[in-house]
């Protein structure tokens, strides 16, 4: 069940592990005693999540069957539920439980996770929101209910986490929805567009369908995991960079994302870089991976090394190397020598949201040594016409030089070797027409590249630099170190890794 803090639709009815249904099934839930109206008590449970200080809270509003409400970024939401008397109309106005009065009757009847944090997602409509997601509410008793959902803040006026019971800031409660017994129960139905809107964005929810299609073919239990059609068990399929969790066996088949820290990542050392096939899941075995399979990266002359190589056809394989914690926000540094020798070769250092598409750019052509080039992009709207040069710089195929991007909520800053040379702002992003700041801010993967972008179309090839000319190989992109600062301090979760992470 989801809540959006910016305009679009924030709260559908409710049905058992879905968005945006108007019935709940208490089949094989255990039963309580008929005893006419059940007034449930909400317990709001102080939780951590991964977001920043609280900016403010309005009331909530309600449009239809949406309830929108406007909130800064560490808060949480709990969900509760009040029911009413088996005769109660569906658009009877819920009433307040009188904590003074003991002649109520007050049961547990609300069944799952009624606490969560907020996520940031694409809604229906484009636009960015931090929603909350209830996955797997369900209800014991049949009759006719409202949710009451209730924002409250994490944190007290020093910054720090409270450790007691905090205000609620504000609450709304849900359109009226029915519960069915289980012999009146009229049968499943098929899952929102928003639930597996937000399915196909990342966030587990077991998503009703026919059989879920991974190309031509379902994924079994022994490979449960899908990318671009194919199943398997390993990182290349299950990590969350790559795990398409729409098409897997289940939603919870893909490994969860674990969050930035700080942390320096030495290429001196060969712990920090380990093959896709080697890596289980646990991030705090290694920061970078390949991220797929045949890998041109590796562990080399004490740095890492991506190789473009040449083909039967002629044309150029590359590498991709991701870091193994999601970063929102923050500063990365990476110390670097382009492997772009030669037109045609182009060497990237990449903060990207791949779902989303997002991005947040430095690329090297080979047809230009002396400079780097810098870009954002957001939503995948690939507007190459904002591009900026960076200023002269000592050959950056022979040379390395520090390639840094700070990024926060209000602006990118890109700067080489401590100078900064390009500043984007939010305030300067918004698109009048479509009204939105395009400005990336989805959670992303730091990542490098090396691919062959003369090998591309005409304008791709062109902006790469014609054709590569395979008599100046051997291409390979060398990165020293990369330094992570993460704009949220203290956000990691609690990251469990999957159960085989450590075979």
């Amino acid at each position: 069940m989801p809540m959006q803090t910016t305009d679009g639709t924030a709260i559908d009815n409710p049905q058992q592990g879905d968005i945006g249904s108007t019935e709940m099934s208490n089949n094989q839930l255990p039963r309580i005693p008929e005893d006419g109206s059940v007034a449930i008590r909400s317990a709001h449970t102080t939780v951590s999540n991964d977001f920043g200080t609280m900016d403010g809270l309005s009331s909530p509003r309600t449009a239809g069957d949406s309830a929108i409400m406007s909130l800064g970024q560490n808060v949480a939401s709990s969900s509760s539920i009040m029911s009413f008397s088996a005769g109660s109309r569906p658009d009877a106005v819920p009433q307040e439980v009188d904590d003074s009065d003991t002649s109520l009757c007050i049961v547990r009847n609300l069944i799952g996770s009624s606490v969560t944090a907020g996520s940031k997602l694409v809604s229906m409509d484009g636009s960015l929101g931090i929603f909350f997601v209830f996955p797997d509410l369900s209800i014991r008793k049949d009759g006719d209910y409202r949710l009451r959902f209730s924002f409250f803040n994490l944190q007290s006026d020093n910054g720090e986490l409270m450790s007691t019971v905090t205000q609620i800031k504000a609450h709304t409660f849900s359109e009226p929805f029915r519960v069915y017994s289980a012999k009146q129960f009229p049968g499943m139905i098929e899952s929102t567009m928003m639930s597996k809107h937000f399915a196909k964005q990342g966030v587990k929810i077991p998503v009703r369908k026919e059989s879920a299609k991974c190309g031509t073919q379902e994924c079994g239990k022994d490979t449960p995991c899908c990318v671009k059609g194919f199943c398997n068990r390993n990182a290349m399929y299950c990590a969350p960079f790559n795990c398409e969790p729409e098409n897997s066996r289940t939603p919870d088949s893909c490994w969860n994302t674990a969050h930035c820290v700080d942390e320096t990542s030495d290429f001196n050392s060969a712990t920090a870089f380990a093959q896709v096939a080697d890596y289980k899941g646990d991030p705090h075995t290694t920061q970078y991976v390949s991220k797929f399979e045949p890998s041109n990266a590796k562990h080399a002359n004490e740095q890492l090394e991506l190789e473009l190589v040449k083909q039967p056809d002629g044309k150029g394989f590359g590498a991709v190397v991701t870091g193994t914690r999601a970063i929102q926000y923050g500063t990365v540094t990476a110390v670097m020598r382009s492997g772009s020798t030669a037109g045609g070769v182009v060497s990237s250092f990449i903060i990207r949201n791949d779902k989303v598409g997002d991005e947040i750019d430095f690329e090297f052509v080979g047809n230009d040594k002396t400079a780097v080039q810098s870009n954002y992009y957001w939503h995948n709207d690939l507007d190459y016409t904002k591009m900026v040069r960076s200023p002269q710089l000592t050959d950056t195929t022979h040379e390395y030089h520090a390639y840094q991007i700070q990024w926060t909520p209000e602006q990118i800053v890109w700067a080489v070797d401590g100078k900064t040379f390009r500043t984007v702002r939010r305030a300067d992003t918004w698109d009048p027409k479509d009204k939105v700041f395009k400005f990336p801010d989805a959670e992303a993967y730091v990542s490098f590249s090396i691919w062959d972008g003369g090998a591309g179309a005409k304008g791709t090839a062109d902006w790469a630099g014609g054709k590569v000319n395979w008599a100046a190989a051997p291409f390979k992109f060398a990165i020293k170190n990369v330094s992570t600062n993460c704009y949220f301090k203290g956000n990691e979760t609690t990251y469990v890794p999957p159960a085989d992470a450590k075979k």
